[in-house]
């Protein structure tokens, strides 16, 4: 059973040119397990999207919320104040905009690192009436770029954005190429703290490129992570006598990615 949910999002003011930005984004989030999806307001939207800069698109949201100026509520067909979540936008970030604010411009992992955080109080809370005087959570902080670093080495370019997105989810600084000379001239100018290594590539299999960096003194304690889209008993033996550290089976899901990451970096 897939454990991906679809949760619909509608704007409100946000102009053309960035609505075609935020679709691109949604798009990469087909690969994750939360997915977004563009809907009217009139359509039954679990997320609200608001140009904080615009009055207009203010005055709009609020009567369609039913209700006062609160970032986080909204109206229901009986007249009751219920919670709903909203996500502010604007340049900078918006001590008055509720929990949740994404600035521009817009950066994918900047921006899907907020739904998922709208997505997992849509997902865990009932729906509650409003507390008048209640203290406002603070704004959402979007992991900063932090000192790790990560090389990505996949033929495919959707695996590779795929990952490089998740990573950046950590703050990690991704490096993301295609063969096995790629990642050798990158393994030759830089040093990372986590490898993820494709099985099948062109030229220099997977395996192979392992056992280089394994037999390598200055990068043999590196984690490398092998990709593949199988998993039998001879891949994980092949795998061991490489030297690589664990197997991720492709499609990986979401848990199973953050799981080796906080494993192998600590964090």
């Amino acid at each position: 059973m897939s454990d991906k949910k679809t949760f619909s999002v509608a704007m409100f003011g946000i102009p053309e040119t960035e609505r075609n930005v935020l679709k691109n984004i949604f798009k990469l989030s087909l690969y994750r397990a939360n997915t977004y999806a563009l809907v009217s307001a009139a359509q039954a939207s679990q997320i609200l999207m608001v140009d904080a800069e615009d009055p207009k698109a203010m005055a709009e949201w609020s009567a369609f919320c039913g209700a006062g100026p609160d970032p986080s509520s909204s109206s229901s067909a009986d007249g009751k104040t219920l919670r709903f979540p909203t996500v502010m936008v604007a340049k900078e970030t918006l001590s008055n905009s509720g929990p949740y604010s994404v600035r521009r411009p817009f950066v994918a992992t900047r921006v899907l690192s907020v739904l998922d955080q709208v997505a997992t109080q849509v997902s865990t809370d009932p729906p509650q009436e409003r507390v008048i005087g209640a203290e406002q959570p603070k704004a959402v902080e979007v992991v900063e770029p932090s000192s790790f670093t990560a090389l990505v080495v996949d033929d495919s370019s959707t695996v590779r954005k795929q990952i490089e997105l998740e990573l950046k989810l950590f703050g990690i600084q991704v490096d993301a190429v295609e063969s096995g000379e790629q990642a050798f001239e990158s393994l030759a100018r830089n040093n990372y703290n986590l490898i993820f290594l494709d099985v099948v590539l062109p030229g220099i299999d997977g395996y192979q490129i392992c056992k280089i960096i394994k037999k390598d003194k200055a990068k043999k304690k590196i984690p490398v992570v092998m990709l593949t889209s199988k998993s039998s008993p001879f891949d994980r033996v092949k795998g061991a006598l490489a030297g690589c550290d664990t197997y991720l089976t492709k499609p990986v899901k979401q848990s199973s990615f953050q799981k080796v990451v906080k494993k192998y970096l600590k964090i």
